[in-house]
């Protein structure tokens, strides 16, 4: 129910009565890591291995705690330590595949194989759902998704269920979440009630039936390995064309899943054979941003009023390996008394701040010039931050998505750095479709040199900075990247291409 604080209590009075109790270690583990507390988090865990060394799912929350520090080797090397106690832990295998996206020690192909891998021996534990003919109507989408609430996600897959053309498709969500919040009940009303389906405590099998009775054409996975998926029910595949979108920077590895959707920026190149689905590229991004219904007016300037230049990033700390802290040092030194805002939920943890201090003062950037904040308490308050920060940088190998449309909408320009694969390339598709000549100037970055080279220009030439800053929001919110409607055509024209339908029906969208 997300009353995290009430079940501390409980689980304290478990543990009064059997402080060995496992699984109450284990499970007060999560809940500090899930507040951002990971040295409590950390400890807990710890002792949930120490009263029972097998406990292969305490070495999976382990793992997930190292994630959101940013340890991504020793989260990989937790995952696996779990998979070999347990070898059908799905969490953990999967928690290990997302976890390989933010490794620097990885190939893009080495990922793909490794997905292929888990693809393949996951899909063997089921049997294909037997489908019937579907009658003649309108086309059915299904959306499977835990995050149609305040999650990132919600804000890319709003326009496609809000703008779908009704006269040529129905949408249904099945959603995959416990509890529910005003987004939630905005998408609710999107779809109405009796195409809405509550999921989380269905087996495979019942959802399966849901969705085969719902008649879906086409069902749409929006979450990948990340939490809250519903692949098991994709790998019996219950529809008979089945997409992966949105929520996963990589293929599912599934052999049951047919299409991804993408775009010819961040999946350039000859990158098809690293997908085991079919790559189905959209004109221009392969995501559409609606912003949150409440935000605040951009703020002046910062540098014009502090007299120093802040750059900012409020990426996960999964993204800021000490590679990227490198490069960024490189750009503070060339930039005389310029500062790093960082912003994380971890930040609430003495060890995590001073671990980011020691890799900043490593590269030659003090304490003193770099600010690490925790969480915002909401929305509102964490854009209202951006108002401290004239430049952010994005992260690498894996930038950020919703960070940077955030950023983008606050008037705050993002140097993004080109790579090999499409979690890098995200950030060059969003700000490549905004069509602002001097924000594509200075943020879109071939190499690591011009990405230096790029931010210590724009920040020793405010003109240009100031007049980004103005001009940012407007030019966004006009772009195609916030034009729902034009875009869910796109995504139309698509689904009635993987369903075979002729041209001149695709032309009519």
């Amino acid at each position: 129910m997300g009353n995290l604080e009430r079940s501390i209590r409980y689980y304290e009075m478990a543990l009064a009565i059997n402080p060995r109790f496992a699984e109450t270690l284990n499970n007060l583990g999560v809940i500090y890591t899930l507040m951002g507390r990971t040295n409590e988090g950390l400890q807990y865990c710890k002792l949930a291995i120490e009263a029972n060394p097998n406990y292969a799912e305490a070495y999976n929350n382990l793992g997930v705690l190292f994630r959101d520090e940013g340890r991504i080797p020793e989260a990989i090397a937790s995952y696996a330590h779990c998979i070999a106690l347990k070898k059908e832990a799905v969490n953990a295998a999967q928690n290990r595949l997302l976890a390989l996206n933010y490794a620097v020690d990885f190939s893009p192909v080495q990922i793909y194989e490794e997905h292929f891998k888990w693809g393949r021996e996951f899909s063997e534990r089921f049997t294909r759902f037997p489908l019937k003919p579907h009658s003649n109507r309108r086309i059915r989408i299904g959306y499977v998704s835990p995050d149609l609430c305040i999650h990132s996600v919600s804000y890319f897959c709003e326009a496609p269920i809000r703008f779908h053309d009704s006269s040529k498709f129905e949408v249904f969500c099945y959603f995959n979440l416990s509890r529910e919040d005003e987004r939630t009940r905005m998408f609710k009303d999107l779809v109405s009630l009796d195409h809405w389906r509550d999921i989380v405590a269905l087996s495979t099998e019942q959802v399966c039936e849901i969705i085969a009775g719902d008649e879906i054409d086409i069902l749409v996975d929006l979450t990948g390995h990340t939490a809250g998926n519903r692949l098991d029910v994709f790998a019996m595949k219950p529809a008979p064309v089945q997409v992966t979108w949105i929520g996963y920077p990589n293929t599912t590895g599934l052999p049951t899943i047919d299409y991804r959707i993408g775009d010819a920026i961040a999946d350039a190149g000859e990158c098809d054979d690293r997908f085991v689905e079919k790559l189905v590229r959209l004109p221009g991004c392969f995501l559409c941003y609606s912003p949150p219904r409440v935000y605040s007016d951009v703020a002046p300037l910062p540098s014009l009023g502090t007299g120093v230049v802040t750059f900012g990033s409020f990426n996960n700390l999964a993204k800021i390996s000490e590679d990227v802290i490198a490069l960024w040092c490189k750009i503070l030194s060339r930039v005389p008394e310029s500062r790093m805002l960082m912003k994380c939920k971890p930040f609430a943890t003495d060890r995590v701040r001073d671990r980011f201090f020691e890799l900043f003062a490593k590269f030659g950037i003090p304490s003193h010039r770099v600010d690490l904040i925790p969480l915002a308490p909401k929305t509102e308050d964490h854009l209202a931050l951006y108002g401290h920060v004239d430049i952010a940088l994005d992260s690498f190998p894996y930038a950020g998505t919703t960070t940077t449309c955030e950023a983008l909408l606050m008037g705050v320009p993002v140097i993004t750095l080109k790579g090999e694969a499409h979690a890098q390339n995200v950030g060059m598709s969003l700000i490549k479709s905004i069509s602002l000549a001097k924000l594509e100037m200075y943020c879109l970055c071939e190499t690591r040199e011009q990405y230096v080279e790029n931010a210590v220009s724009l920040a020793t030439c405010l003109e240009d900075l100031e007049e980004i800053r103005k001009s940012l929001r407007p030019q966004m919110l006009a772009s195609s990247l916030c034009d729902g409607l034009t875009f869910t055509k796109h995504v139309e024209s698509a689904f009635l291409s993987m369903l075979g339908r002729p041209a001149s029906d695709r032309e009519e969208l």
